[in-house]
């Protein structure tokens, strides 16, 4: 039963609570620009061997989880889910959300907006960074296309819907390639990066969707069937295993060659292993699934949004081991040459971000905050009652 779309009411008190909450980071954002971008990057904590720090990490995160939260559309549209139908809009438009905020960290991290000009005007097609020029910009019209299909030509939704997911399976290949194809550091350069990255949007992107969905039919008083959460929660059990699959494989894949035995021991015992352990698998993975496959916790809709927020936490640190570890590893500038010099010979390189950004990248999370409580508000996103359809079971549970 699929009920009219309507916009939430918005006049309580504590929906403008949290709409200034979202206005209160947006301006800690803008301060923080402001203030790196008068002093420079000498007032961060990055440095000549850690360039891109806390707010890349806070810009891919939610990258790589706009690509995921298109899935409920997805699942509906390309997989013929009919039951996550009700939700093609709500997933259209928190992708769109999530998007805007990552550039926009993304764009003032470097200094000076009209830097990302630059990959615009001199084209390099051998940068992954020019290429995601067109992939941004690509999925955020498909995006827009497919929300407008929903409302006004549904004859077109499943076309556009279609494209949306072939792109951002592109889009997210993409990110992950900008590490995966760099050759210089050794901790990056592997082609098992870029899957790894389009799972990590699976699980990011379908917590992050269970999360904002139940929440906002929760506080608006609105009807959710649990079944259609015990739905998304299987699905995120199945991605969850897949991320736990290809990491288990590319360290596997890495040790069967010597050659990369001091990158990997370094990784897994170095001074970033606790991220690794900690923060990929153990906040990313085990505890999730742990909890999921509680019979009392994985079947509460609870005990799914705990899940849900590990999981999101864990796709936060997948990004920042990516980066931070990737950085820090000691360079090797002449592979099988014997170098030597004053600077930073077989140092690791050390970081510590400092509170601007942070301000910075927790401006990007208020932008997509912001827009999306404001989309709910004002756009008919999701039905009065969303209910499973008559007869539909869940195939199984934990």
């Amino acid at each position: 039963m699929l009920s009219e779309f309507t916009a939430i009411p918005g006049r309580s008190l504590a929906f403008w609570r949290m709409v200034g909450a979202m206005l209160v980071l947006v301006l800690m954002g803008a301060g923080a620009f402001f203030y790196v971008e008068h002093h420079g990057h000498a007032v961060t904590g990055m440095n000549n061997q850690i360039v891109w720090g806390l707010p890349h990490v806070f810009a891919i995160s939610l990258l790589v989880m706009a690509s995921g939260a298109l899935n409920m559309g997805s699942m509906s549209t390309v997989f013929a889910v009919k039951q996550f139908e009700q939700f093609g809009r709500f997933s259209a438009f928190l992708s769109i959300a999530l998007l805007v905020g990552g550039l926009a960290v993304l764009m003032l991290d470097l200094g000076r907006p009209d830097n990302m000009l630059l990959p615009m005007v001199y084209m390099n097609f051998r940068s992954m960074f020019t290429w995601n020029v067109f992939l941004y910009t690509g999925f955020m019209t498909l995006c827009l296309l497919y929300l407008w299909t929903m409302f006004e030509y549904k004859q077109y939704k499943k076309l556009v819907g279609t494209a949306a997911f072939g792109w951002r399976l592109v889009l997210t290949t993409g990110t992950g390639s900008i590490f995966g194809v760099i050759q210089g550091r050794e901790v990056f350069g592997s082609a098992i990066t870029a899957p790894t990255f389009v799972a990590i949007s699976l699980t990011s992107g379908t917590a992050i969707g269970i999360l904002l969905l139940v929440h906002t039919y929760r506080r608006t008083g609105r009807q959710l069937d649990d079944k259609l959460i015990f739905g998304m929660r299987n699905a995120l059990i199945f991605f969850l295993a897949l991320v736990a699959y290809l990491l288990i494989v590319e360290k596997f894949t890495r040790f069967y060659d010597p050659s990369s035995y001091a990158v990997e021991s370094w990784i897994l015992n170095g001074p970033w292993a606790w991220l690794y352990w900690l923060g990929v698998w153990g906040v990313g993975v085990l505890i999730p699934l742990v909890l999921m496959f509680n019979r009392e916790i994985g079947n509460s809709v609870g005990g799914v949004l705990v899940a849900s927020g590990f999981v999101v936490a864990g796709a936060f640190c997948f990004v920042a081991h990516t980066l931070l570890a990737g950085q820090s590893y000691p360079f090797d500038l002449f592979p099988g040459y014997v170098t030597s010099s004053a600077f930073q010979d077989g140092v690791a390189g050390s970081y510590v971000p400092t509170l601007s950004e942070l301000f910075l990248g927790l401006g990007g999370v208020g932008i997509s905050g912001l827009i999306f409580l404001l989309g709910i508000r004002f756009f008919r996103m999701l039905p009065e009652k969303a209910v499973a359809p008559a007869g539909w079971e869940l195939p199984w549970t934990p």
